[in-house]
């Protein structure tokens, strides 16, 4: 048999056609390596905290500030004065029927369209922690320090639906018209059908506290957890489909804070309590990436907004008084699991290397070849 070696390819006749393969695998393997997100930050006002895309822009609240800002692109274009209430600060917001639903922390939901509040409704126990989202033609609204969850339709009539206590967080099936709810110190959610107001589904997980949720086309939900695990949930049958541990090593950690969205086949959720990062999360559950995000440490990442008219991800630093923009993963994009103990610049070094021995080992064979 004859032995592989250097001695042996330089006899060969195809000995350039294999020096340029491996040169261009030397190539794929350094782009693939050196495929890095880019992420960019907008100075906005202060304290940034929760967003929504509607009709090619995002808007957000600027918590601090007591303002509603517009980015389009990488600036922003408009911002609005918000009402002021005494001891409430604006917190998220929701868009439909052409009008925009802002939930103040221990204040009301504002009705606000072109600059003018439209309607106020001071709804009990509201809390620190209310969410809101647009379903069906309904704003809905947590109790975040009861056990409510409102529902206000465009004529401004209420109904309410009892739930567990503090209630913190809301996604919408749209396929089956559900409202999720999930809550704080509980390991409940509940399903709420826009049909009846009747809770339709009522399921447990392992942790103890949902801190955030999405849902996930067709059937799942995403759960992040103040356990600091990200879970994929059937929601037709309640099983647990994977669950991923956030690494030691990542900074801070998930809290009320935190934001999960869905967006192109991945899971995006920001590290709020004391953190800078975003944690990328494939649909199969894998870890690909924690994204560093804001210009200061800690950054405290709260909302994050997907920009279908761009492709781009937007996250809101509210400690970083920054909106941080970077470009969506897709399918199609060289990505490997996290590893988070190898500096990228080692993977730099390494493919570098490589190619420097291939392009010497392709002078020296084209030398003697013109001996």
């Amino acid at each position: 048999m004859q032995m592989f070696s250097i001695g042996n390819i330089l006899n060969r006749k195809n000995i350039l056609k294999y020096v340029y393969l491996m040169l261009l695998l030397a190539s794929i393997t350094f782009f693939t390596l050196s495929y890095t997100i880019s992420v960019n930050n907008i100075n906005v006002a202060s304290g940034p905290s929760y967003g929504i895309y509607v009709n090619g822009k995002v808007y957000f609240i600027a918590q601090n500030a007591n303002e509603l800002e517009v980015i389009q692109g990488n600036r922003v274009v408009s911002n609005y004065s918000l009402p002021y209430f005494l001891g409430a600060d604006p917190f998220k917001v929701a868009y439909g029927d052409g009008k925009f639903f802002i939930a103040y922390q221990k204040g009301p939901v504002i009705v606000w369209s072109n600059g003018s509040v439209l309607a106020k409704y001071f709804l009990p126990h509201i809390g620190k922690y209310p969410d809101i989202i647009f379903a069906d033609g309904y704003a809905v609204v947590t109790a975040s320090s009861g056990n409510e969850v409102y529902f206000i339709s465009s004529s401004g009539k209420i109904i309410n639906v009892s739930v567990m206590p503090f209630p913190q967080t809301l996604t919408y099936d749209n396929y089956t018209n559900v409202v999720y709810v999930g809550a704080y110190q509980s390991k409940l959610i509940y399903g709420i059908s826009l049909s009846n107001f009747k809770i339709v589904y009522n399921f447990t997980i392992n942790d103890t506290t949902i801190d955030t949720m999405t849902f996930v086309p067709p059937d799942a939900l995403a759960v992040a957890t103040y356990e600091q695990q990200i879970e994929l949930i059937n929601a037709t049958t309640s099983k647990v489909i994977w669950a991923v541990s956030m690494p030691t090593t990542v900074s801070g950690a998930i809290n009320g804070y935190s934001q999960i969205i869905y967006a192109n086949g991945y899971l995006y959720v920001s590290i709020a309590h004391n953190g800078n990062q975003v944690a990328v999360i494939s649909k199969n559950g894998t870890l690909v990436d924690l994204l560093s995000v804001g210009s200061v440490s800690p950054s405290s990442p709260n909302g994050i907004v997907y920009d279908p008219s761009n492709g781009m991800i937007y996250v809101m630093d509210y400690s970083a008084n920054q909106i941080s923009y970077l470009p969506a993963f897709s399918p199609t994009m060289p990505v490997k699991p996290h590893v988070s103990t190898t500096p990228l610049s080692t993977y730099y070094a390494i493919a570098g290397g490589a190619i420097a021995i291939l392009v010497i080992v392709g002078v020296v064979v084209w030398l003697r070849r013109k001996k």
